[in-house]
């Protein structure tokens, strides 16, 4: 057998091993069975069971409140501690987002002065330059340990005190800092606050 027809044969297997590889890699997700909840009765399911699951489950989002539903034309569902958003103009991976609850609620502070931002450098804290904010200590390793800017956006202050609390506010969530417990983290049940003001303006507009 000539050389050539050897390097023939060994490219025609990489590609049919490439070609392989490809067709696994683009195979849809398999489905999962929708998961109820009876502590609230709701039921999780399709896209929204897949993240949940991914980004920490009740841990991270706490239980559903609703069922999906439509809010200012998108389908979401809320939990105690965040609102799952359907985009299906965004990219696959993307479809499925966390509501920019902190946001709606009008927690964004004024970004930092530029003296008062930290050098690239600085392992100790973090500047995102598309809110203006930090993350430093225990509310960083937090952050990265616990899925970033998918699970809970960008930070949208910097740290401060709330009822003798060191509290953080984020696009999709505010932190608490508890040092005297396991985990010094805990999250607001921002999804519970935000479904109440709904429930207020939907109360308050009826004649």
């Amino acid at each position: 057998m000539s050389k050539v027809t050897v390097a023939l044969l060994w490219l025609i297997s990489i590609l049919l091993m490439t070609s392989c590889t490809g067709s696994l890699q683009t195979e849809s997700l398999p489905s999962l069975s929708p998961l109820h909840f009876n502590q609230t009765g709701y039921t999780v399911q399709g896209d929204f069971l897949r993240f949940f699951q991914s980004y920490g489950g009740e841990a991270s989002l706490g239980l559903p409140l609703t069922a999906e539903m439509i809010v200012d034309g998108w389908r979401v569902q809320y939990f105690e501690k965040g609102r799952l958003e359907l985009h299906p103009e965004n990219e696959p991976a993307y479809r499925i987002t966390v509501g920019w609850l902190g946001d709606l609620l009008q927690r964004r502070q004024p970004p930092l002065p530029l003296s008062a931002i930290p050098r690239a450098d600085d392992r100790n804290r973090r500047y995102f330059p598309e809110t203006g904010h930090t993350l430093s200590g225990d509310f960083l390793t937090y952050f990265d340990t616990h899925g970033g800017s998918v699970r809970f956006g960008r930070p949208i202050s910097e740290p401060f005190i709330s009822e003798g609390q060191l509290t953080q506010d984020f696009q999709s969530a505010r932190f608490f800092w508890t040092p005297d417990q396991k985990p010094t983290v805990t999250l607001e049940p921002i999804g519970k606050t935000h479904l109440a003001t709904l429930k207020l303006a939907e109360n308050s507009s009826v004649k």
